[in-house]
């Protein structure tokens, strides 16, 4: 596999994802509904679900290390995260970005709502001279 890429296995319901590290490895993060996953309670029936959805991808991971992964490895959510207000009353403390509004990967919105809340807040700067405890307070 290339490794200066973004490799990607979609699937119907999930999806496999091999993001490349720097020392060409990659780290590898299988997206499935907890329902499906919950069903797979052994290494075996984890090996036999790759076989089936995932056979290229086997060779690339490993199968040792595909089950050492599955047996010490527990399911994590992806989560959404709204904040309101985003500063404090004070003015001393102003959430932004994925700290004010998380979302899942897979809208590829993070940086672009990162990059609009810096551009709120320098708006918000200038309305206020660069008085930061006020433009965090009308941000």
């Amino acid at each position: 596999m290339e490794a200066n890429y973004l490799h990607l296995w979609p699937r119907h319901e999930f999806m496999l994802v091999a993001l490349p590290n720097q020392d060409r490895s990659f780290t590898t993060t299988l997206f499935i509904p907890l329902s499906i996953f919950e069903k797979l309670t052994t290494a075996n029936e984890f090996l036999i679900f790759f076989e089936k959805f995932f056979p290229d991808a086997i060779s690339f991971i490993g199968r040792q290390n595909l089950i050492e992964t599955f047996l010490s490895s527990k399911p994590s959510p992806l989560i959404s995260i709204k904040c309101s207000p985003h500063a404090s009353t004070y003015g001393d403390i102003l959430l932004m970005g994925d700290s004010a509004h998380s979302m899942i990967p897979f809208y590829a919105q993070g940086m672009n709502s990162a990059f609009e809340d810096t551009l709120v807040l320098f708006e918000k700067l200038k309305e206020n001279d660069f008085q930061f405890s006020q433009a965090f307070r009308n941000y």
